[in-house]
């Protein structure tokens, strides 16, 4: 059976296909290079807020259908890295005494898939809370700016890794405004040639929103993950989970119709309180590529242990570099294109468990997942094709 928030993600993401109809409008389908670059636009210095229909109507071009058969490319990508490097990431997995440091599992598991991929996907990072800030509130200061720790590039796995190498976890959490600043580096860079991802590797709660209630909200830090009372000390909120405007912020920029950029969610688990599981599914779920288990859970890609870090890393590198392709065509009713892999067809799955899926359809990129993925993967010869059929699109 699937499961509630499983609902509510699809439900979610049906209402925003209909939008994306109500805003594409006309019959069918057009390829990337119709798409206006972000840097066309007057102002995305706030992007994340574009979501009226009014602000994109007439910057899309109509689509069109393009009967035929097609055989995809493979869609280059921009994955950006943002990594927590809070106080807590010096700690141990569950809060145990032995084992390597959260920290360190991060930067070996990085270390061990990053150079695989380096030259398949340009891989940017960005840190956070700053590096230097000596006060809590300072960490928490972390400016809305178009810039980045490291510029997506080829190559930069030595450069991602040096700087685990030459700084320490410490401050708190300001996973939003990471999210926001990473977000606008990448529009304020656009490439339509190339799909753009963000990755969060994070181990705790969201926090540094001084609006909150100190005295009423739940807690981050002390005594344990989400320690009862120790907001109250404060005179501000700045403790306070931030659950709210966090998964709100990544929603938007998932869903933002000029500029969508995914989050995928890597948590380090500490389950000791369930307010930190709640809080890494919501921002999975809402950053659109959530971890989709056997029985069709949605959530976040958990680390328990070391060898989970490596494989989520690898799979999510999989998925973004190898099984993302680009149609030249983009039909409005599903039923009137099929893929095929290696000649056999392979089915439309909206859960991403076994199938493919619109990932950015603007553009016209199919995403294989699960098994098909690996199928893909697998047979380095398999030709991927689109055929098209237009006769119910409505001319």
């Amino acid at each position: 059976m699937t499961k509630p928030s499983t609902q509510r993600w699809w439900g979610a993401r049906s209402r925003w296909l209909a939008v994306w109809t109500a805003l594409l409008g006309g019959c069918g389908a057009r390829t990337g290079l119709d798409v206006p670059d972000v840097a066309t636009f007057p102002d995305v210095t706030d992007a994340a807020d574009v979501t009226d229909a009014a602000d994109v109507r007439d910057v899309l071009l109509p689509p069109m259908c393009i009967p035929g058969r097609f055989t995809l490319t493979q869609r280059g990508a921009d994955m950006m890295l943002v990594i927590d490097r809070s106080g807590s990431m010096g700690q141990r997995l569950g809060g145990g005494r032995s084992g390597s440091p959260k920290w360190v599992l991060l930067r070996d598991a990085l270390s061990a898939t990053l150079p695989a991929f380096q030259e398949r996907i340009r891989v940017g990072a960005l840190f956070y809370p700053q590096e230097g800030a000596d006060t809590r509130l300072a960490t928490c200061a972390l400016a809305n700016i178009p810039s980045v720790d490291i510029n997506p590039g080829h190559g930069t796995a030595a450069r991602v890794i040096g700087v685990f190498d030459s700084t320490s976890p410490g401050g708190s959490t300001p996973t939003a405004a990471a999210l926001l600043r990473a977000y606008n580096y990448l529009v304020r860079h656009p490439d339509r040639a190339r799909a753009r991802y963000l990755v969060l590797a994070t181990d705790g709660g969201p926090n540094c929103n001084a609006s909150l209630d100190a005295a009423s909200c739940v807690c981050v830090g002390g005594g344990g993950p989400f320690g009862a009372g120790s907001c109250r000390r404060d005179a501000d909120g700045q403790r306070c989970l931030d659950r709210e405007r966090t998964v709100s912020e990544i929603a938007q920029l998932a869903a933002n119709p000029i500029s969508s950029i995914p989050t995928f969610v890597i948590g380090l688990a500490d389950e000791t309180d369930p307010n930190y599981a709640a809080t890494l599914t919501a921002m999975a779920v809402a950053g659109g590529r959530p971890f989709v288990s056997s029985s069709g859970y949605a959530t976040y890609y958990n680390v328990e242990r070391a060898e989970d870090l490596t494989r989520a890393f690898t799979t999510i590198q999989n998925t973004v570099s190898r099984c993302s392709f680009v149609t030249p065509s983009r039909p409005e009713e599903m039923g009137s294109i099929v893929i095929t892999a290696g000649g056999a067809t392979v089915a439309l799955d909206p859960t991403h468990r076994d199938g493919w899926d619109w990932t950015d359809r603007a553009f016209g990129e199919i995403t294989f997942f699960g098994a098909a993925c690996e199928r893909v993967i697998a047979s380095r010869t398999t030709e991927v094709q689109a055929t098209v059929e237009c006769v119910n699109d409505g001319g």
